[in-house]
């Protein structure tokens, strides 16, 4: 009989390090990590805004993803257990990918960050009624700029899925507290401007083909003096 698990499930996006639960003794599991790598049919990342599902049985798990490679971690019985993963993005095809087998086994102390342990490739193709000009991301998704210790300059990336004979030029536009910040349209570059509050602003970029296709992404400013004995802005 298959034993319930006794460590949530845990899904980080790329790099990003997740907090494990501490657990005294032996918790009779071994940890799974799976990095899907997702590409269309010329082998450019589409990751970027894909819906991922693990299934294992009954039990299962989502995660959307803001990067180009999305790797889930997840505890399961001793010895392993297939899985079949779900890939689904807007204009494409829902892809599967079955039966992905994984190491397993072990005592788990609740320290340990698993290694990933499958790299499974997952292939999207077009749908027929797809447009030419799909999704626009913008990484990073969100930035804090700050003067000293933090970043003070961000800069972002425009991740767009069009055809191959169409426009990826894009313009931009800013808004919120603007006067926290220099922008840089031609690079989309965001400089940070030390002031005595903060600000709050979204940055987006259109698509100059279908302007109704756009990538969002936040910035905060940090105003000073933010604390007892911090200075203020000079």
């Amino acid at each position: 009989m298959r034993s319930i698990l006794a460590i949530p499930l845990c899904i980080t996006l790329a790099l990003t390090s997740c907090d494990w639960p501490i657990v005294s003794g032996c918790a009779g599991v071994g940890y799974a990590a799976l990095r899907i790598q997702v590409r269309d049919a010329s082998g450019n990342p589409q990751a970027l805004g894909a819906t991922v599902t693990v299934y294992d049985g009954a039990y299962q798990a989502q995660s959307r993803s803001m990067y180009d490679t999305l790797a889930i971690e997840a505890a399961f019985e001793r010895g392993g257990r297939p899985y079949d993963i779900q890939v689904a993005k807007p204009h494409y095809q829902d892809t599967w990918v079955r039966g992905v087998a994984t190491r397993g086994g072990g005592c788990v102390t609740g320290h340990e960050v698993p290694p990933v342990t499958r790299v499974v490739p997952a292939t999207l193709s077009l749908v027929s009624s797809a447009p030419p000009v799909r999704s626009i991301h913008l990484l990073p998704p969100r930035i804090l700029l700050d003067r000293g210790l933090t970043r003070e300059v961000g800069t972002f990336t425009a991740h767009i899925d069009t055809d191959a004979n169409v426009s990826r030029d894009i313009r931009w536009r800013i808004e919120g507290d603007t006067a926290s910040v220099f922008f840089d349209a031609r690079t989309g570059t965001v400089r940070y401007r030390c002031r005595s509050r903060s600000g709050y602003l979204t940055l987006t970029a259109l698509s100059v083909v279908d302007s109704s296709v756009v990538g969002r992404a936040e910035v905060a400013v940090q105003g000073h003096p933010a604390a007892v004995n911090d200075p203020p802005c000079g």
